[in-house]
């Protein structure tokens, strides 16, 4: 009997538990993961509690000993991209590309090289000084964003106007234990994300995820959505046209960037000015979103990226089933006190398309005005024919969950 594959996992971050059962599937997976609070210590066949994030410089020798034992290694956080990478290429064994995944830790640079290869990009300043980034957001004749460098999960992302509120976008973000600031322009527009599997530099499968934030003052978001391919795109014809014009431009980032094999995760600005990327990682969507890939694709994409780390081919395409021409997933965001448990079978009581409801905020815990992904209570998730009707029932079975918990919606 042949021996069975066996892939080394670093870092995992929230809403990966279908990556584990999944990608499970004829393999043995080893976690190492010592920093999420997101755990799946049962889900994985080992799991090792070790820091391996970028920023606290493992032991690159002890790690690289570790995964010499297994067929393949790769990351399910943003932040332990480099990590993977550089022990893939000390091993030689299938990567993203430790230049590709550098980049993916560091949203300036991102602009930079895009900006080297003729591609779109925004006005922006990074810096360690919160005044250098002030002086940025004053010398702007609209509003700014500002970010840290090297955070994801819509991370302390604010939208600022003037000195004051730059300096204090800033001071937020370092009490968050960041150091480096980036500010750039606001762009107006709708924002996508786009999914795609990466073989040899070239892109094999892709998906476009619509994505819903709270407001024009919050940026953290609410709601993704994914259609079955040939479903007629929403949106005005305009958007539409401006749509069709990313996948060229991810096709020229995946070459700028040099990712060799990898799945990637890139958000797209739709402007009047044609799209323009905000950001790219070598590693999965997170927030449920290849969830809602296989629903309506058939495509796993945490088996692809499986496959990709250990030399394997591509997967073959799955059913959809179900009739799931749409797919949806909503995020509870709310604030106060979290006073109860929202059952799901009360959540999603009566719902056609609604399948799944998590809560994963405590009773006990309180929630102010959200500042991450963490400040998440909960998600419902679904799927079926109908674009009108999901969308109905994910927003009232995410209204159901935050009554239920005891929470004012936000």
């Amino acid at each position: 009997m042949s021996e069975r594959l066996k892939l080394l996992v670093l870092g995992a971050g929230n809403q990966r538990e279908r990556a584990f059962y999944r990608a499970a599937d004829g393999l043995a997976v080893t976690l190492v993961d010592g920093f999420s609070y997101a755990r799946y210590d049962h889900l994985a066949e080992q799991s090792l509690p070790e820091e391996v994030r970028d920023s606290a410089r493992p032991d690159l020798d002890a790690l690289c000993a570790l995964a010499s034992r297994y067929h393949g290694v790769t990351p399910l956080s943003d932040e332990c991209q480099i990590t993977a990478a550089l022990v893939a290429e000390r091993l030689g064994l299938p990567t993203a590309g430790v230049d590709a995944a550098r980049l993916a830790r560091d949203k300036r640079r991102q602009r930079e090289v895009a900006a080297e290869h003729g591609l779109p990009t925004v006005a922006h300043h990074a810096a360690g000084d919160p005044h250098e980034i002030a002086e940025f957001v004053t010398a702007r004749t609209g509003p700014c964003v500002v970010k840290p460098v090297d955070a994801g999960g819509s991370a302390s992302v604010a939208r600022v106007t003037g000195a004051d509120e730059a300096l204090a976008a800033c001071e937020a973000i370092r009490a968050r234990g960041h150091e480096t600031f980036l500010a750039k322009e606001f762009l107006t527009g709708s924002e996508i994300s786009y999914e795609a599997v990466v073989r040899d530099g070239r892109i094999a499968h892709s998906s476009v995820t619509e994505k819903d934030v709270i407001g024009d003052d919050c940026f953290l978001e609410r709601r993704h959505l994914v259609a079955a391919p040939e479903r007629e795109t929403p949106g005005s014809a305009g958007e539409q046209a401006l749509r069709e014009n990313v996948p060229a431009l991810a096709d020229a980032l995946v070459k700028a960037f040099g990712v060799i094999d990898a799945v990637i995760h890139l958000e797209v600005k739709l402007t009047d000015r044609g799209p323009v990327p905000v950001e790219m990682a070598v590693r999965p969507a997170g927030d449920c979103i290849p969830e809602l890939v296989e629903r309506t694709h058939g495509r796993d994409l945490y088996r692809e990226l499986a496959a990709l780390a250990t030399g394997r081919q591509t997967p073959a395409g799955e059913p959809t089933g179900e009739n799931a021409a749409v797919a949806g997933v909503r995020f509870s965001l709310g604030t106060g006190r979290v006073t109860g448990y929202a059952r799901p079978a009360d959540v999603l009581q009566g719902l056609e398309t609604v399948r799944i409801a998590v809560q994963s905020g405590q009773v006990g815990r309180t929630y102010a005005e959200p500042a991450g992904n963490w400040d998440r209570v909960g998600y419902v998730l679904g799927w079926g024919p109908s674009r009108s009707v999901l969308e109905r029932e994910l927003a009232l079975a995410a209204g159901r969950q935050l009554s239920l918990t005891g929470l004012k919606e936000r």
